[in-house]
């Protein structure tokens, strides 16, 4: 093995090219019933606790990991692996560059998904966690020569107080230890070092029992039964269940494997829509709210060997103006044409997204993570809410409203102070014909990105679902 081999290769692009050009891509933003046990969420909820990064970006599925961007407040992205077995997580690790291929002859990849462990915790907010994954009997690190535990003590306090950006590692190989070395602009370079009389594999096994240990410590993840779920949403009211759930809300699920059936699986959860398909754009149709609000949804599938994947369809046009997206139309006349084809790329999403709440579709269709949101329940009294993800409110609206027929509009378009504003109306339906109504304001960058909503939402008379 040789530096020769191509000294700016690194292992992020290689895995990357892989992930992103075998599989779809599609967002994931992880939840606590997705990992293994209470250890491996709290070290996640530790390394996003570090600065506030944007979710927004796509993540790579396959059975064995999930490859997930973020970009922190410089614009910088920042790779993650999660690997999972049977759809739980039980490492995690922050892709770092490396300056030599990766030689399956020396055995190397235990080592590098080690050290990418590392950085991850030593990204995050918590020291507890990369002192438990250290043996410092088995491992060396070394910094500022210092050895062992003082070296990992003086690295934490050295360490940026955001992330640390690492230089590609360089490697030492001798006969009896592996060594890596780190560098970075923004402190000293530290080494770690494996002796080869240890086992890398049975170091990463015990690292695995001490987290499971420690994990029962833990506060733990618990899921309800779906009966006892069900029953006790129907027990509440909307406001009720809003303020029981808003902290902690549901997690978005993953279909796309478990969908075998296209057809059968939007007529199941659309029964009240005629459902179309010609050349795989799918329409779901349904008669207007009150001649004024469309339940209207059109949609492309995508079928792979072993996933589906479902998108909105882009099936818009303009007319003087006026925006053409299916049965919809939007008055653009205070816009730009530049602005209006900004907005022009992602009103359809944001459309068919709100349509879908109520049924499993949303889970295709959410996006909207990384908004900062405020929602008002207006009852007889008057309850604001704050979030940072404006899906954790659709999200919780999607499983009260299981079942209800769902109309959405966006209407008054306007500029102000240089910024785009409009406002949405949003109708769930029952089958007593009551219905819980919104007014959603957005609102919008300069960058004609939404950067703020705010959701009124007004609850029929508060009878219990």
């Amino acid at each position: 093995m040789s530096n020769k081999l191509g000294y700016n290769l690194c292992k992020i692009l290689l895995i990357t090219f892989f992930v992103f050009v075998t599989i779809r891509a599609y967002s994931f933003e992880p939840k606590a019933t997705d990992f293994i046990n209470s250890y491996q969420y709290e070290l996640y909820q530790s390394w996003l606790g570090t600065e506030k990064l944007d979710h927004n970006l796509p993540a790579g599925l396959t059975s064995e990991k999930v490859v997930k961007s973020y970009k922190d407040k410089n614009g910088r992205e920042i790779n993650v692996e999660y690997d999972w077995q049977n759809w739980k997580i039980y490492s995690q690790r922050e892709i770092i560059p490396f300056t030599f291929y990766i030689d399956n002859e020396l055995n190397i990849n235990p080592y590098t998904n080690f050290l990418e462990r590392f950085i991850y915790r030593l990204n995050s907010n918590d020291n507890n966690f990369v002192f438990d994954l250290l043996d410092f009997n088995k491992i060396i690190l070394e910094y500022k020569e210092q050895k062992g535990e003082a070296a990992l003590l003086l690295l934490w306090e050295d360490r940026p107080i955001s992330r640390l950006k690492l230089n590609p590692v360089e490697l030492t190989v001798k006969a009896d230890t592996l060594g890596f070395k780190f560098t970075s602009d923004e402190m000293d370079e530290f080494r770690i070092l494996f002796p080869r009389v240890n086992n890398i594999d049975e170091i990463i096994l015990e690292i695995r029992e001490r987290e499971f240990i420690k994990s029962k410590t833990m506060s733990k993840i618990t899921i309800m039964p779906e009966e006892d779920k069900k029953q006790k949403i129907e027990d509440l009211t909307l406001a009720e269940y809003i303020k029981l759930n808003f902290i902690k809300p549901p997690r978005r699920e993953l279909l796309n494997n478990k969908i075998t059936d296209v057809h059968t699986f939007f007529f199941s959860e659309f029964p009240h829509h005629s459902i179309s398909n010609e050349q795989n754009l799918w329409i779901l149709r349904i008669d207007k709210f009150e001649d004024k609000l469309s339940g209207e949804i059109s949609l492309k599938v995508e079928i792979n060997s072993d996933m589906i994947n479902i998108y909105p369809h882009n099936n818009l046009d303009l007319e003087n103006k006026l925006l053409l997206i299916g049965s919809d139309r939007i008055d653009m006349s205070m816009l730009s044409e530049t602005e209006i084809s900004i907005l022009a790329n992602y009103l359809p999403q944001l459309i068919y997204e709100h349509r879908s709440i109520g049924s499993k579709l949303m889970n295709f269709l959410l996006i909207h993570d990384e908004v900062t949101s405020t929602l008002i329940v207006r009852t007889d009294k008057r309850e604001l809410y704050e979030t940072d993800s404006y899906s954790d409110i659709l999200l919780l609206l999607n499983e009260y409203w299981q079942g209800r027929t769902i109309y959405f509009g966006i209407d008054n378009i306007k500029k102000m102070n240089g910024t785009i504003e409009f406002k949405g109306f949003l109708v769930a339906l029952s089958s007593d014909g009551s219905s819980d109504m919104a007014e959603i304001y957005f609102h919008l960058s300069k960058e004609f990105k939404i950067d703020i909503i705010m959701m009124i939402l007004h609850p029929a008379v508060e009878n219990k679902r």
